[in-house]
């Protein structure tokens, strides 16, 4: 935690309060407005929380495009097998 996050002013959130609502930021999830901006500024500031975001959110898009993907029958079929095997 740098110098910076330490001596956070009331209207503004640290590193931890910014990476606690991440998820429900990169999910379109927070609806206050004020908890909004202040999570947008804050990443716009700290190249650490922003790296960490768009980390986030370049793993979610590789995995919604991965999904997307129809499995090969047979690796379908190995998988059961494993499964049932458990």
């Amino acid at each position: 935690m740098s110098e910076r996050d330490q001596r956070v002013a009331p209207e503004e959130i640290g590193c931890l309060e910014s990476i606690e609502a991440l998820y429900a930021y990169l999910d379109g999830e927070i609806g206050d407005p004020d908890e909004l901006a202040k999570l947008e500024e804050h990443l716009r500031h700290c190249s650490s929380c922003y790296s960490r975001a768009e980390l986030e959110r370049r793993l979610t898009g590789r995995l919604r495009a991965t999904a997307a993907v129809q499995t090969p029958e047979s690796l379908q079929q190995r998988l059961n097998s494993l499964l049932g095997k458990l």
